[in-house]
Parts: structure tokens; sequence; C-alpha cells
């Protein structure tokens, strides 16, 4: 459904992913109601879940910060990488709304140590507009819709891409789409 850009050799040696600073972090993963039910299927706790109906995931405590209940510390690796919810699987892509909070967009999230080398290529650039595309799709943008907490709060430590006008529209009907 998403295409990964980032090679796993260089996340199974990232320090970035999956851990955050404190335990309310914006930036932890929102599931769905599905997504939430696969991640219990896979071997998370219900309770990490607040809201099964769809929620941010909790934290848990880990060395000086926290970290997702399905990522393991020991190998590096998610303990759902198969189950993990779109929010995960587009990193890093972030989808967030602008500093105006007036449109939805998609931007490479900087910290993301491929991204810092790579973000200029011609393939990266390829992979922008192959994900605008699909995250443009009726299904993917349907699921932003119905889950607008998937759409994050402006970050300025991120790129921004594209305007995603489909998803915008959605939840924000009375925008006028931008003209080519």
């Amino acid at each position: 459904m998403i295409e990964q850009i980032v090679p796993s050799t260089i996340c199974f040696a990232c320090d970035v992913c999956c851990r955050f600073p404190d335990d309310t972090s914006p930036l932890r993963p929102y599931f769905t109601e599905e997504e939430i039910r696969a991640a219990m299927a896979a071997g998370v706790a219900p309770d990490a879940f607040p809201d099964h109906h769809g929620s941010q995931v909790r934290l848990v405590p880990h060395d000086e910060g926290y970290r997702c209940p399905a990522f393991c510390p020991e190998t590096g690796h998610c303990g759902i990488y198969t189950a993990r919810p779109l929010d995960c699987r587009l990193y890093p892509i972030a989808v967030m709304w602008d500093v105006e909070t007036q449109a939805v967009v998609m931007g490479w999230d900087s910290k993301c140590p491929f991204i810092r080398g790579t973000r200029e290529s011609p393939e990266s650039q390829m992979y922008v507009d192959r994900m605008a595309a699909r995250l443009e799709s009726p299904n993917i943008a349907d699921i932003f819709i119905e889950h607008p907490q998937l759409v994050g709060a402006y970050q300025d430590d991120v790129i921004i891409l594209k305007r995603l006008d489909t998803i915008t529209l959605g939840l924000r009907p009375s925008e006028k789409p931008r003209r080519p």
C-alpha cells in the first residue's frame, strides 16, 4: 500500500524513530480501530490504546525518554512491522496542517538521517510525487478524513513538499482547491 523509501539497514541503525522525549509527545503514532485490532493481534497489549476506536498509542518508559510499545530496543525492530499503522508506514513523510492551519500538507521529517542526505535526489523527488498521488487517492484520503487525528500539527522542522487538496477539502469543505 505504501512504499518505503528508507532502506532497512539505515532504519535499524537509527535512533530517531519510535522513541520520544515525553510520554505525551504529539508525534507518537495514531492507530485507527482496524490498526489497533491488528496491533493487539500481533502482541501489543490492549492498554496501549486509550480508545480502541482510534487513538495515539500510549508510550512506555525507555532510557531517559519513552518508546512505542511495539518497538524492541534490543533489536531496533518493530514488533508489529507488517501490521504497523499508516502513520508509521508513511514515515519519513509527515502529514500535517500548514503554519496557518488552513491546508493539509506533506513534508519530509528532517530528523530522519536518510532524508538529510538524499532529499534532493531525483529518486526522492519521484517518490514525493508518487506519495502525494497516493495520499490524495480516494482510499488513503478517506482514511485521513475519517481520522483527522492522523493530520499532525505544524512542525517547523518538517520540510514542506506539497499541499494535499483532497484531504484539505475533506477536512475543510469550505476550502477552494488551488489552481495548478
